[in-house]
């Protein structure tokens, strides 16, 4: 809620449009790579890979960052206690889902090996299909900060509308294997309010996103979505 839900597609800031690796590019002002050309076609397959990344690298990744910019200090909690229970609950849930199987199940090592890649990958290419059409579609913004002052043109409320979008939120059981996050408007404007509430408060923000003159933007399916967001990555890889 301090960096995604405040600075929402913000270069350099925004962790959502900062992937680990350079063969993907989620932001207009983000380095254009001769390689992005073709990330439509292979960043299916590296959302693939995604929660692999978040559970061996990315906590570690997370830990130096936040430290130096002073998240960590604001709760009380320093750089070696941060890094140790990251290390400790790492050990245990290796434990649990490699040792455990490995030790009490009749199958090979590499077949439990086998099976957690399978789970990440499908665990992965989920969270993408579903994360990645909320924020990296064509019709939202990537504001940049003012350079001398390093402050937005709009205000929170406004950015939100501007940098988000919805999709098949008159689905409910989509909405509700999803979680809600389809409404990812309201689930931005409102992060106090449960998700079972969203598609009852949507018309009033979409009605009053509207009386200030400002998008409300929402594709009508899911699978629309996904087109949205693959025309986006092929736009970005130009």
């Amino acid at each position: 809620n301090q960096i995604h839900h405040v600075y929402t597609n913000i270069n350099d800031v925004d962790e959502d449009i900062m992937p680990p690796t350079p063969l993907l590019r989620f932001s207009p002002h983000d380095t254009l790579r001769p390689i992005h050309k073709f990330q439509y076609v292979y960043a299916w397959v590296l959302y693939c890979l995604m929660t692999v990344t978040w559970t061996i690298a990315k906590d570690f990744r997370q830990l130096s960052r936040y430290s130096a910019e002073g998240y960590y200090e604001k709760r009380g909690i320093s750089y070696n206690k941060g890094l140790t229970q990251i290390v400790v609950s790492k050990a245990l849930y290796f434990f649990m889902i490699w040792a455990v199987p490995m030790m009490v199940l009749p199958v090979a090592w590499w077949q439990v090996l086998i099976g957690w890649v399978a789970m990440q990958m499908v665990t992965g290419f989920v969270l993408a299909a579903i994360f990645q059409p909320a924020h990296v579609v064509p019709e939202v913004d990537y504001p940049l900060p003012d350079p001398e002052s390093s402050t937005l043109e709009n205000d929170w409320a406004t950015n939100q509308i501007l940098t988000t979008a919805n999709f098949a939120q008159h689905n409910k059981a989509f909405s509700w294997l999803v979680g809600g996050l389809n409404h990812q408007v309201e689930h931005h404007l409102f992060p106090d309010i449960c998700h079972v509430h969203y598609s009852k408060i949507s018309p009033i923000v979409k009605e009053t996103a509207t009386e200030f003159g400002l998008p409300y933007h929402s594709n009508p399916t899911f699978i629309g979505a996904l087109q949205a967001h693959t025309r986006m990555l092929y736009k970005l890889g130009r």
